[in-house]
This record gives structure tokens, sequence and C-alpha cells, in this order.
């Protein structure tokens, strides 16, 4: 099968003209890096993300490659439309004519190819649209305000952000005649990729959005510790970064994210083994080999999580 960026360029080929410049920059607007255009694969740092229906087939002897190709191109624009729109809500990309288009050009493409597969497929991802934009509104009152937040609210509000995620996945799966097990287990292998990644992410890259300004996560979450031992009273917000930094790893709070990530991953791969998604047990599996490799060295050095990702590009340079 082609892979993700031969397929965007396709659809970048099928824009209206004046939307093919901003289209075809998309990937370094939503990228790790403002001066290099990188592949999508870059783009989201986890290629499962990109191309999970492809990887739900393999259990699915029926899967009908024409449609499975369908499905797994229309889940990558959506996967890409929702990446947008949260750099978006966060204020991480500024709003244009133009964006707003090719946002709308995405949706629409996505939701032709979805149907082609199956039929039910276009409106679950206009439920999960609204699921992810209720999510997004919520998350990002939350962190602006720098509330104190549960572990069960984050999670919540995690999990609806990926809600886009979903809905090829399952049009895959019953066009191939799937059963009710194997529907559930897929169900439920989507939701430990998702948060196992969302966690893990979160982790390690908390400072660069606190930088940002549109708050972080490990920041409120950590909050709720210190509540929760009345060692920071209702109205301390601090906003120095010193600060902030040592009170996040003094209450172990990324240790606690990359604990919850493994848990994810963990039920990732026992349940695509249920479903007999060979890839997705492997993938699952070196998740969880990562992790058991990086939580004892976040349990010694709290922050180990956010060095190892900042000084990764270095070390693969001079150590290879």
């Amino acid at each position: 099968m082609d892979s993700i960026d031969a397929l965007y360029a396709g659809f970048v080929s099928s824009l209206p003209e004046q939307l093919r410049a901003i289209a075809g920059d998309l990937p370094r607007l939503l990228g790790p890096s403002p001066t290099v255009t990188p592949t999508w694969s870059q783009v989201f740092g986890h290629s499962v993300t990109l191309v999970t229906p492809k990887l739900v087939a393999h259990a699915l002897s029926h899967a009908e490659p024409d449609k499975v190709r369908a499905a797994a191109t229309g889940h990558a624009l959506a996967a890409i439309e929702a990446l947008g729109r949260e750099r978006l809500a966060t204020r991480q990309l500024r709003s244009n004519p133009e964006l707003v288009a090719l946002l709308a050009e995405l949706r629409r493409a996505r939701d032709a190819l979805l149907e082609s597969v199956w039929l039910p497929a276009p409106e679950l991802m206009r439920a999960a649209d609204r699921e992810t934009g209720e999510a997004l509104k919520e998350q990002t009152a939350l962190l602006r305000r720098l509330s104190a937040v549960s572990f069960e609210d984050y999670r919540r509000i995690s999990l609806a952000k990926q809600a886009a995620l979903f809905p090829a996945c399952l049009g895959v799966a019953h066009v191939a005649g799937a059963s009710a097990a194997q529907i559930e287990a897929l169900r439920r292998t989507l939701v430990g990729i998702a948060l196992g990644r969302q966690f893990q992410t979160d982790a390690g890259t908390w400072e660069d959005d606190w930088r940002l300004g549109g708050g972080a996560w490990a920041v409120s979450l950590a909050r709720r510790k210190l509540e929760a031992v009345k060692e920071q009273s209702a109205d301390e917000r601090p906003t120095e970064p010193d600060l902030v930094r040592r009170r996040v790893h003094r209450t172990r709070v990324l240790y606690s994210m990359l604990r919850a990530a493994r848990r994810e991953y963990r039920s990732a791969w026992r349940y695509a083994r249920l479903l007999g998604s060979a890839p997705l047990v492997l993938w699952s599996q070196q998740r969880l080999t990562h992790l058991d490799g990086l939580l004892p060295l976040e349990a010694r050095h709290a922050g180990y999580v956010v060095r190892a990702i900042e000084l990764a590009p270095w070390a693969s340079e001079v150590l290879t």
C-alpha cells in the first residue's frame, strides 16, 4: 500500500489551486520544527497513529484490500485534521481563512472515503468531531486557569480528544464480518494505544507545552497532588518556570503519567492478542519494553523523560 505521504500528496493535488500551497506546507506547520518539512510519521512521532486500519486488517481475513486502503487514507486524513484542530484550539497555530478551508476539505475527503468503506462511519466521525471539540474546549479552560485536575478527568478528556481515531478502524472490522467479541477487543486495543501515546507524550513534552503558554497537564496534575496534601492553597498558581518545574518533579507526577501509559500499553497488548493483530501486539510490546527501561530512570531522576527527549537528536547523531 502507498505511504501516507504519497496518499496525502494525492489529496493535495485534488484541492482547489488556492489551497495547495498551505496544504503542502501543513506537515511543517504541524511538525516539531518551523524550519524543516518532515514526513507525516515524523509529525506524529508514532507511525501506528497513521496506519492503524492496516494493522487491524491483519487480524481480519475477510478484509477487502480496497476498503482497507480507503479506510487507512480516511483515517490518516482524520488524524491530520484532528491535530490541526487541536493546534488551533491551543493557539499553537494561528488561524487564517485558507487553513480553516483546508481543514474543511480534509473532513470532506475523510468522510467520503469512510462512507465508501462503511456507511455509518461518517456519522460516527461527525459525532467524534463533536466529542473532540468539547474535550478541547474543556482542556483549554482547565489548563489556562491552571486548575488542579484529577487523573480521572485527565484520562476522560484525553480519550475524548482521540475520538476521531476510532471510526475507520471500526468500519474495517464491521465490513470484514468481525464478531462482537472482536469489535470489543478492537475498541479496547484502540483505547490503550490512544491513551498510552497521550500520557507518554504529555509527560515528555510538558515543558514545551508550558512555555507555549497554554498550560500543561503535568502542572495541573501536580497541583491536584499538592492540594491533596495541603501543600498548596487553592488560590496559589505559581508561574515562575523553575518553581513550576520543582513542583512537578517533587510530586513525581511525570513518573505517574508514565506508569499510567504503561498500564494502557499493557491493556492494548492484551486486547490486541485477543483480536489477533500481530503488528499491534508487537507495537504494544515495544512500547512496554521502552517504558520498562524509562520508568526506573524517571523514578531515580525526576524529569529524566524530558531530558531524554531533548537529547535524543544529539544522541542519534553522536552515538551512531
